[in-house]
C-alpha cells in the first residue's frame, strides 16, 4: 500500500478556456479514468471529508482520502478487476492497511457505489508541480477543472496564482470533483 500527501489548488474552467488549454498544451499525455465513489448508507466518510474510491483504469486502484488541514492523507491499494466487483456486490473492503484506517472512521459498516465519475485527464509537469486538465462526466453533467498538485502549499498558492494569470484563466472555486457529483446526486434524489 502506498501513502502519500498532496497539496492541490483548483479553478472551475468553462468550455472555452477548457478547449483553449487542450490546445494550446496538446501533445502532453492524456488519459481516461472512471472513479467509482463509495460510502456508507448515512455517508459516513463525506461528514467528515473523506472519501472512498476505486480508480479504474487499464487498472484498479483502492483509495481512501482523508483531510487534515491543507494536506490530503491518501492510502491507495492496488486491486484487481473481480475485487472490485467483490466491493460492489458485498460492500466489504479487502483486508489491508487501508481497511484498517477506514475501520477507525466507520467501524464494520458496509460501503455502497453511490456514484461513478468519468474524466478525460490531460496532465504534465508545470513549473514546480504537476499541471492538470479535465472534463469530468457524471449524472447527465459535463464541467471542466484545471488543478496544479505542488509539494507545499505556499508555493504552490504562488505558484497557482502565476499560472492562471499567465493560462488566463478567470478563478471560479472549485469544489472536489466528488462533492460536485455527490451535490448533484442530492439534487437527483
Amino acid at each position: 500500500m502506498q501513502r502519500s500527501t498532496e497539496v492541490e489548488f483548483k479553478s472551475l474552467l468553462t468550455k472555452e478556456e477548457y478547449e483553449r488549454l487542450m490546445n494550446t498544451f496538446q501533445g502532453n499525455r492524456t488519459d481516461l479514468q472512471t472513479n467509482h465513489y463509495f460510502d456508507t448508507p448515512r455517508f459516513s466518510l463525506k461528514a467528515i471529508d473523506a472519501s472512498l474510491r476505486v480508480r479504474e483504469r487499464d487498472t484498479y486502484e483502492l483509495t481512501l482520502k482523508k483531510k487534515k488541514g491543507y494536506v490530503i492523507q491518501e492510502f491507495n491499494l492496488p486491486i484487481d478487476k473481480e475485487t472490485f466487483e467483490e466491493i460492489k456486490k458485498t460492500g466489504i473492503v479487502p483486508d489491508s492497511e487501508l481497511k484498517q484506517e477506514l475501520i477507525q472512521i466507520i467501524g464494520e459498516q458496509k460501503v455502497n457505489n453511490f456514484l461513478s465519475l468519468s474524466t478525460l485527464r490531460m496532465f504534465f509537469q508545470y513549473k514546480k508541480g504537476i499541471l492538470f486538465i479535465d472534463k469530468s462526466t457524471y449524472l447527465g453533467i459535463t464541467d471542466y477543472e484545471l488543478e496544479y498538485e505542488a509539494k507545499n502549499y505556499h508555493d504552490g498558492k504562488k505558484e497557482f496564482i502565476e499560472l492562471i494569470g499567465e493560462l488566463q484563466i478567470q478563478y471560479k472555486k472549485s469544489d472536489k470533483k466528488v462533492k460536485r457529483a455527490f451535490n448533484a446526486y442530492k439534487r437527483s434524489h
